[in-house]
């Protein structure tokens, strides 16, 4: 069982840390330490690393201020995959708090398992803030300040997939089916074993343009397929959504194909892992 393996997770571009607690089955009985998994993502600590990358937004003042730290939480992940009671066990400042928690509020996890029923989790998290590490990521992204303000923010969370302006993909030179497939890269070992599928994902396109929420709906396809799949979505940018006058979180899907008889893109550079370098 490799269920001590996974008290601790540490993922690195901000220092992401997540200690498993208890787990409640359906608010009925407790058990310490005696779930069959702890809550994680699609794509695991590589995508983990490029959602903070992509969406921790430093505040301002203490950007100005040289003010850094780790905010230090105790939560509990629903059977849903979603985050509820939110503490703050160590705070770093108001605002550096603040965004802490809005990063976790976007992330929908893959819940915890009792023998098989799904089940609530208590969980712990830390997540430093880095003024040198930040600082890189904004140089590689591209921006530091949110790029589209010119009309109200939906803050309310929601997910939306009706909208008078439905996402528009910002890359000018090709279309996002052609931007898949130019930056798709073959597992090597999927390739060695002869390995072909689909991979059906979902993804939210958030009002900054970035995606989050990458999910794979049909099991996928396996050998580094689901993992490469959900590398390439991550790296899109769009116009986001509209809807009532504001910019709106939206999901979307795409089904992605691996085919030994198409032609990608060569992967001796290992960019399928490069987040966080």
């Amino acid at each position: 069982m490799k269920l001590f393996t996974m008290l601790m997770i540490i993922i690195s571009p901000l220092f992401w840390r997540g200690v498993g607690g208890e787990a409640y089955a359906q608010g009925k009985g407790s058990y310490s330490f005696n779930v069959d998994n702890f809550p994680d993502i699609y794509g695991g600590k590589e995508e983990m690393k490029r959602f903070l990358h992509d969406h921790l937004v430093y505040p301002a003042t203490d950007l100005k201020n040289k003010k850094e730290g780790t905010v230090k939480f105790n939560f509990v992940v629903t059977k849903e995959g979603k985050t509820e009671n939110i503490k703050v066990t160590k705070s770093v400042s108001p605002a550096i708090d603040k965004e802490a928690i809005r990063l976790l509020k976007l992330i929908d996890w893959i819940p915890s398992r009792k023998e098989g029923i799904l089940v609530n989790v208590d969980y712990t998290l830390d997540i430093p803030f880095s003024l040198s590490k930040y600082k890189k990521h904004i140089k590689e992204r591209g921006f530091d300040t949110p790029l589209y303000t010119d009309i109200p923010v939906d803050t309310s969370l929601n997910i939306y997939e009706t909208a008078e302006r439905s996402p528009m993909f910002n890359i000018t030179d090709k279309t996002f089916t052609e931007f898949v497939y130019s930056n798709l890269e073959y597992p090597e070992t999927a390739s060695r074993q002869g390995i072909e599928g689909n991979v059906k994902l979902s993804f939210v396109v958030e009002p900054n343009g970035l995606v989050s929420d990458i999910k794979i709906l049909n099991g996928g396809v396996g050998a580094g397929c689901n993992n490469e799949a959900i590398r390439v979505i991550g790296l899109t940018k769009w116009k986001p959504a509209i809807r009532d006058g504001k910019y709106v979180r939206y999901r979307m899907s795409f089904t992605m194909n691996f085919s030994l008889k198409n032609n990608f893109k060569d992967n001796s550079n290992g960019s399928q892992n490069t987040w966080g370098r």
